[in-house]
């Protein structure tokens, strides 16, 4: 039995049995809807690693070089790229 949030009515007598099925009911429901967080993240956790994509490890002089302006252009490009691959 799907869960009825109309169940207990106001005033209706108490039945331990409706109330085991509505627990029951929502029992049910929060596992549902826990397996398809659960596969949710999984599927997350899988897109999130690119490695196209790696932290810019650059120590940058003052004033900065153009090797490494052009190393951090390189990877802004990178990062676009992948951002907007459908």
């Amino acid at each position: 039995m799907p869960y009825d949030p109309t169940k207990p009515a106001q005033g209706s007598p108490n039945s331990s049995a409706e109330m085991r099925e509505q627990l029951a009911a929502l029992y049910d429901l929060i596992a549902t809807q826990t397996a398809r967080i659960n596969n949710l993240e999984a599927a997350l956790s899988n897109t999130a690693q690119n490695p196209g994509l790696t932290p810019l490890a650059l120590g940058l002089s003052d004033p900065p070089s153009q090797a490494q302006l052009q190393a951090i252009y390189d990877q802004l490009n990178a990062l676009l790229n992948q951002l907007t691959r459908v």
